[in-house]
């Protein structure tokens, strides 16, 4: 396989994290409304909620990865290494850092992002990086298992959808110091958080064959992007 992400998430995020000392860039506080192409890094399919039949489906998976791959497997750490992955490569490209990017995501990933982030307006280059209060919602969106006809290695794919609000706090500030009608301003500034809300989809690999030489996982697939800019186009 291509250069892979350490399988322990947490540990290896965090003492990444702070080794490097990932400079911090400003958030803003609202979209634009300028005229722009729709935020996206990757052309792969624009998933925002959970799927319910997908939910059956991925606790089958799970069972299967437990009684065959890896028994040591559990969905919660995964999703916790996966929370700092997010957060971790995310900076990396906020901050123009591509080169960092190898051993995190695949050198696809990294083509096709670098690419499309060229394009990217000022005030969406600042949407892209990720802090742990941001994340308002993460899951685990589908859990798969397949054969690689060519290397004869079993693989298994996790996608994740997160939800992110930059500056979260500022809304909870606008609630608390509002006047006036105390329901109309919860409304309009829900309105606010939900229009502002950015959509971020990781896809995550790794081999989990009996022979495989690194039981770790690496990105293949990412992208952020504005539900409020893509269903205004649909």
């Amino acid at each position: 396989m291509a250069s892979i992400i350490n399988r322990s998430f947490l540990t290896y995020f965090r003492n990444y994290s702070s080794s490097k000392c990932l400079p911090l860039i400003k958030s803003i506080r609202s979209m634009s409304t300028d005229h722009h192409r729709p935020l996206m890094l990757m052309n792969i399919p624009h998933i925002a909620s959970p799927n319910l039949f997908l939910v059956m489906k991925n606790f089958f998976s799970r069972i299967i990865i437990n009684g065959y791959f890896d028994s040591t497997f559990a969905i919660k750490p995964f999703c916790d290494g996966a929370r700092q992955a997010l957060m971790v490569v995310s900076h990396l490209i906020a901050n123009d850092q591509f080169d960092d990017l190898p051993g995190f995501v695949t050198q696809q990933v990294i083509n096709e992002v670098k690419q499309n982030y060229k394009h990217l307006t000022s005030q969406q280059k600042q949407q892209i990086p990720v802090e742990e209060s941001e994340i308002i919602f993460s899951y685990p969106y589908s859990i798969g298992i397949g054969m690689d006809e060519q290397t004869k290695t079993y693989l298994v794919e996790v996608s994740m959808i997160f939800h992110v609000l930059k500056n979260p706090e500022l809304y909870q500030e606008e609630m608390i110091h509002a006047t006036g009608n105390t329901a109309s301003n919860m409304i309009a500034t829900m309105r606010k958080m939900r229009d502002n809300v950015i959509v971020c989809n990781y896809k995550f690999l790794r081999n989990m064959s009996k022979n495989a030489n690194d039981d770790s996982w690496i990105i293949t697939g990412l992208n952020h992007w504005s539900p409020t800019e893509y269903f205004k186009q649909e």
